[in-house]
């Protein structure tokens, strides 16, 4: 098979127009989306000392997969992980929908791609996904991975009126529309989509509002100025295949409910929600976005509807599928002994913790 590899150090205009090539047929994800990663650079490049190492595989000189990787130093040691790992939350190659791996090929390739990078101690790739389309993920099939959890989906019908009444349960639809009513009660409710680039920027201000005064009151990490400004900026860098959506739910003109998503044709992802903390609370005013945003979503003819990372329990209360995330762990060499061992300790205690919660 007449293949060669190319690597990357940056994304400069030639990678941009490969990975653009393959992105356009691919089964890909936003998070390994060009536009991503051009995004996660532009708001965090200077401050981030990873080194990229991009991989793209020639078959017959035409473009048919990325390895998007980037390499950072912890505890003196180099370690391997998919580019901007930090800021996704699954990951996976990019490869085009009508090519498919075999066991020889991928091995050999994926020899050669490791003895390119000679630096690396440890190879550590996080939260990947089993599936790309209907294609298996070769970083799953192929190498042994460990289980690290699901991301919860839903599989949409092709009517709302089909959703709430085989997927929803009788006692939770009756519920929500019981709240909705309720909610009513208090004033004008509204549910909006931002339309230009002026509302979405004033949107995400409020939203990363809401979410800091949530996470500061659970003592979590709050969202920074270079947060906001990773969401914000992708207001300014259109993507060709991903647009970005805020939306909101207003109480007598107050937002009391938000979230920031994206979504392709058949795609979207729930990713990132925010509620007023305040009285109306037992509402559920994030409960009746949520709705909405299903709703608009089977409109648009979307078929998933994806809940992205974390297995917070009201997921499996509106979906009807999961997909399992894996994480891949490997010695490259002695120098990452240390690291080595506290990722496969921190493996066996997740491991024994799901055994005992059974």
């Amino acid at each position: 098979m007449n293949y060669k590899i190319k690597l990357f150090s940056e994304l400069n205009d030639e990678l941009k127009n490969l990975w653009n090539n393959v992105e356009e047929d691919s089964y890909n994800t936003c998070f390994n989306s060009q536009a991503w990663l051009e995004n996660y650079l532009l708001t965090y490049g200077k401050k981030d000392s990873a080194k990229l190492k991009i991989f793209v595989l020639f078959l017959e000189n035409k473009p048919i997969c990325i390895f998007p990787f980037q390499i950072i130093k912890k505890f003196k040691t180099n370690i391997l992980q998919w580019a901007c790992d930090i800021n996704s939350d699954f990951n996976s190659p990019v490869q085009k929908k009508n090519f498919i791996f075999t066991k020889s090929l991928f091995k050999e390739i994926w020899e050669k791609v490791t003895k390119m990078m000679p630096e690396i101690d440890v190879i550590y790739l996080k939260r990947q996904i089993d599936f790309l389309g209907n294609n298996s993920n070769p970083f799953i099939y192929y190498l042994k991975n460990y289980k690290e959890g699901i991301v919860q989906q839903i599989f949409l019908p092709d009517r709302w009126e089909k959703y709430t009444s085989t997927i929803l349960k009788k006692k939770f639809y009756l519920d929500l529309m019981r709240t909705k009513k309720l909610l009513k009660k208090e004033g004008k409710v509204e549910f909006i989509v931002a339309k230009n680039y002026e509302e979405k920027i004033s949107f995400i201000d409020v939203l990363i509002n809401q979410k800091n005064i949530s996470l500061k009151k659970i003592n979590a990490k709050l969202f920074n100025k270079d947060d906001l400004n990773f969401y914000k900026n992708f207001e300014k860098n259109s993507s060709k295949k991903y647009q970005t959506q805020i939306s909101a739910i207003k109480l007598d003109g107050e937002f009391i409910a938000m979230h920031w998503g994206m979504f392709d044709k058949v795609y979207y992802y729930y990713l990132l929600p925010s509620m007023k903390e305040d009285n109306l609370k037992k509402f559920s005013p994030g409960k009746l976005l949520l709705s909405m945003l299903i709703r608009l979503s089977i409109s648009k003819k979307i078929k998933t509807f994806d809940f992205g990372l974390g297995e917070e329990s009201y997921k499996s209360k509106w979906t009807n599928n999961s997909k399992n995330i894996y994480n891949y762990i490997k010695l490259n060499k002695i120098k990452g002994i240390p690291f080595y061992i506290l990722l496969h300790t921190r493996q066996l205690i997740k491991y024994l913790k799901n055994i005992t919660n059974k």
